[in-house]
């Protein structure tokens, strides 16, 4: 982060009697929303739906080699 931006975000902190991590925190927030819970994708669903055994030549399954 350069001189000016750390000096701004310092008295900021300073102002708001919070921390600098405190304040990037709620920017990242603010612009990062969080993705979905794992359980609201509705792909979850298929987890655990087949009774076959895991595999290691998935080319073997998809391709039917």
């Amino acid at each position: 982060m350069d001189e000016n931006l750390d000096d701004a975000l310092e008295a900021a902190a300073r102002a708001e009697g919070t921390s600098k991590a405190a304040l990037i925190r709620q920017a990242v927030a603010a612009r990062y929303k969080p993705l979905p819970s794992i359980h609201d994708d509705p792909l979850t669903s298929f987890m655990g739906a087949s009774d076959d055994e895991p595999t290691d030549d998935i080319d073997a399954v998809i391709y039917d080699r």
